[in-house]
């Protein structure tokens, strides 16, 4: 993880995301497709995850032991929190476009998506994004957690 990526607070900046996890949203009755609009994210001192490392046992292995890098989980699992939550696979969520890669014929440089910087992860009950959705009025990523964890709950009770 790289913690300040972007650069510093004063480099802040908002960006449109296609975020294909809010694909899941509930049209409303209007048919307004919430999967569809980009979600206006805000990167203030942003960091993101450059890349994922192999997870051996619960255990990342090789780069994880290079200065500066952070694993996560970096603390060991609280008592009475279920030990398969360290080997659940870590999901890309989403990704910023990143470096032009080429140039199509109308002569505007087309962004890689291979190349883009990973925004928003997931592993087993934790989520993280390098933007901050509390700080606009869309509430679509905080609806779509809260059904995530409503779903989490059902699933242990109805055992």
């Amino acid at each position: 993880m790289n913690r300040n990526h972007f650069g510093r607070q004063i480099e802040s900046f908002q960006a449109a995301l296609d975020l294909p996890f809010l694909r899941e949203a509930v049209a409303d009755e209007k048919g307004f497709d919430a999967g569809k609009v980009p979600f206006k994210a805000i990167f203030i001192r942003a960091p993101i995850v450059e890349k994922l490392l192999p997870n051996v046992n619960g255990v990342q292995e090789g780069e994880a032991q290079v200065d500066n890098t952070v694993v996560a989980p970096s603390r060991a699992l609280a008592k009475g929190v279920d030990e398969k939550l360290k080997d659940a696979p870590v999901e890309i969520l989403a990704t910023l476009p990143g470096r032009a890669s080429a140039v199509n014929g109308e002569g505007k440089e087309k962004l890689d998506a291979e190349a883009g910087d990973i925004v928003a992860v997931r592993q087993g009950n934790v989520f993280g994004t390098s933007f901050h959705p509390e700080l606009t009025g869309d509430p679509r990523i905080h609806v779509w957690w809260l059904e995530q964890v409503a779903k989490a709950v059902y699933s242990i009770h109805s055992r």
